[in-house]
C-alpha cells in the first residue's frame, strides 16, 4: 500500500481572493507534478483533499493523471492543525493506494508520524505542490520517494 502526501500547490493571497485558489505558478506546478506522476506510472485507488479550494484544485489536476475518470473527494480531519489520528487510521485500513492533498503543517506532521511514530519525529521539507510517497510493508511505513516542483524542469 502506498500513501501519497501532497501539499497543495501555490495559492494566491487571502487579500487577492478570500478562498485562495491556485496562483498561475501553482497551476503550472501542479501540471508539472502531474506530468512527473504520469511519467512514473503512478496510479492510485483514491484521491482525497481537505475541501479548501487550493487543495481541491491541486487534487483535480493530479487526479486526471493518477485516478483516471474519478473526482477527488473531501476527507475530513486533514485541516492544517488537525491531529493525524483520523488519516493515519484510514491509511492503515485503506484498500489500496491513497493520495491525500492538504496543507502544512498537517502534511509534515503526518509524514513524521508515518516514518517515526510521532508527529514531531522527523522533518520533511515540503514546498507547495510537493508529493511524498510512503510505502507500507508489513508493520512499518518507509519513504519511497519525494518530489518537489522546484526539482522538475519547466517543460516535461
Amino acid at each position: 500500500m502506498r500513501l501519497y502526501l501532497v501539499q497543495h500547490a501555490d495559492a494566491v493571497s487571502k487579500d487577492t481572493h478570500p478562498l485562495r485558489p491556485l496562483s498561475d505558478k501553482g497551476l503550472k506546478d501542479a501540471i508539472k507534478m502531474a506530468a512527473f506522476l504520469h511519467g512514473a506510472a503512478v496510479l492510485v485507488d483514491q484521491v482525497v483533499h481537505s475541501g479548501k479550494l487550493r487543495a481541491e484544485e491541486t487534487a483535480n489536476v493530479l487526479s486526471k493523471t493518477v485516478w483516471l475518470g474519478q473526482t477527488p473527494e473531501v476527507f475530513d480531519g486533514i485541516e492544517p492543525k488537525d491531529s493525524t489520528d483520523h488519516l493515519y487510521n484510514a491509511a492503515l485500513t485503506a484498500g489500496g493506494d491513497l493520495m491525500v492533498v492538504g496543507h502544512m503543517p498537517f502534511m509534515g506532521r503526518m509524514a513524521a508520524r508515518c516514518l517515526t511514530g510521532r508527529e514531531d519525529g522527523a522533518a520533511v521539507r515540503f514546498e507547495p505542490g510537493s508529493v511524498l510517497c510512503l510505502e507500507r510493508q508489513e508493520e512499518a511505513w518507509a519513504l519511497d520517494w519525494f518530489a518537489k516542483p522546484s526539482m522538475m524542469p519547466d517543460a516535461l
